[in-house]
This record gives structure tokens, sequence and C-alpha cells, in this order.
């Protein structure tokens, strides 16, 4: 399977999502959604299908195959894929316009991989340098809320005059980023900030959206897999959200909403390496 069928594919399943989703958004459990996209993920990413005996295409391939396949010991002129190719010199080599052809796009497709990379590295090393200007958190309620969640990986909390809503980065010594601004004597806001970011930490969700953003790399000349980006990026803080409004309750639901829209939270972007409140997940939740 080559790079232009498996991006084809994903487009179809990308398709495929994007209606269930429009229909379903408020009647399933948002993590399906982001198993639908993991799966989509996985089809952009793995070169090959794993054919099932259940599925519809292998029933209609064997039973095209069965009525169609000429007997054995029939002789037939079957075209190899050498045959597709013009014969010169008695040498069977495939046209120059071909391979420049081949090539120019090949140079084209490199070239957008390495453009798209850039902007991802590059804006996250300048909010890198931002985010290092950051002051550690001394309060007591953090400091408690800490000690009752230890993970194998250490969790820093951080302050910072140049953000507007929490967010988390890091993957090994992942780091909750809160705005200084905050008010730090509000401890039901500051346990609905914590928990939000913690489950990102807990579910790796740094991790799933470098995947993503490795498959948006590889497939940057197809617009669904733009789309597809777009929603993983929004849902990840949906199923994010009804983890957190299931922890504390559907009462809490609307001081959660409330405390996002008082904060200003803004769009998480399409920064890869973090995770941000986003108002706009929250609203279509």
């Amino acid at each position: 399977m080559n790079l232009l069928q498996m991006s084809f594919s994903g487009a179809a399943f990308i398709t495929a999502v994007v209606i269930i989703r429009a229909v379903a958004i408020n009647k399933l459990p948002k993590k399906t959604f982001l198993v639908l996209w993991e799966l989509v993920i996985l089809r952009l990413l793995i070169p090959f299908s794993i054919p099932s005996m259940f599925s519809v295409y292998t029933l209609v391939t064997h039973s095209i195959s069965s009525t169609t396949l000429p007997e054995a010991g029939t002789d037939y002129n079957i075209p190899t894929m050498q045959g597709l190719f013009v014969t010169t010199q008695g040498a069977e080599q495939p046209p120059e316009n071909i391979l420049s052809s081949v090539s120019m796009w090949f140079i084209v497709w490199c070239a957008g991989i390495i453009l798209i990379a850039l902007f991802f590295v590059i804006s996250y090393l300048r909010c890198l340098i931002e985010f290092r200007t950051a002051l550690p958190v001394h309060n007591h309620y953090v400091e408690k809320w800490l000690a009752e969640r230890p993970l194998k990986r250490p969790i820093l909390v951080k302050q910072s005059d140049r953000i507007s809503a929490p967010l988390t980065y890091g993957i090994f010594r992942p780091v909750i980023l809160v705005p200084k601004k905050m008010d730090w004597k509000n401890e039901k806001q500051l346990q609905y900030v914590l928990s939000h970011e913690y489950v990102h930490i807990y579910r790796y969700d740094t991790v799933t959206k470098l995947i993503a953003t490795l498959a948006l790399c590889i497939h940057w000349f197809n617009p669904f897999v733009w789309v597809m980006y777009i929603l993983f990026n929004r849902d990840i803080e949906l199923a994010c959200d009804e983890s957190v409004i299931r922890q504390f309750g559907e009462k809490s639901k609307s001081a959660y909403s409330l405390m996002l829209i008082n904060m200003e939270a803004t769009k998480s972007g399409l920064l890869p390496f973090c995770n941000s409140f986003s108002k706009n997940a929250i609203e279509e939740g």
C-alpha cells in the first residue's frame, strides 16, 4: 500500500468519523471519538491493511476471484509490471518523463514535511523559552493535591504571567503551568484545573498528540488530515472535561463551564507538545 492509497483510505475513514461525530457528539462518550481518531491515525501511519475473513471487502474479492480467475493450466498472456514500461534498445526502462515527475513530487512531498515539522518545532521552542521563565508554585492546597496523586513521573506545578489558560507540557517530567493571575485562594477552581491537567498527564495525551502530528506531517497534502488533527485535539479536551465532570458529579458541570469562561480560556491551537484548556471544547460538549 503506497502513500496515496493510505491517504485516500484515511480520508474516507475521516469522513465517516466526522459524520458519526456530527450525529452523536452529545449521545456517545467523548472517549469513543478518541478511539475512532486513533484508528484513523493508525490507518494513516501503517502501510498495510490486515485482511479479515469477516470483512465485506474479503467476501467480494473472494466471489470475484472465484468467478473470473482462469482454471489451472490455462495459458493466458498476463501483463507484468515490466510491461507497463516502454522498451528501449532491448532493455525495459521507465520513460524519463515518468521518472522526472515522480522525482518532482517526491521532492515537493519531502519539502512539505520539512516545512510543517519546522513550524511545529519552532513553535514549541519559542514556547519553551517562555515556559522556562515560569516560577514554582508554593501553595498549601497544591502541595497537598500533588501528595495525594503520586505517579512514577514527577509532576511540577508552575506559574507564569505569559499565559492566559492552564496547560500541560512535557512527557517524562510533566509540568502543569497555570496563569500567575489565578485566584490561589479559590480551592474549587484549583481542584478543577489540576484535575483537568492530571487527566492529560495520566492518559499520555502529549504522546498521542505527537503521533497525530507525525501523521499530519506525512499527509500534509491531504486536507482531510488537517480536519482530523483539529477535531482530534478538540476531542481530547472534550474527553478530559467529561472525565473531570464524571469525577465531581454532573452538578459540577455548570460551575466547571463557568470557570472556563471566567478564565477566558483560548483554543489549544496546533501546538503538538502541550495540552491546554479550550473554551470551544466545553461549548461543543
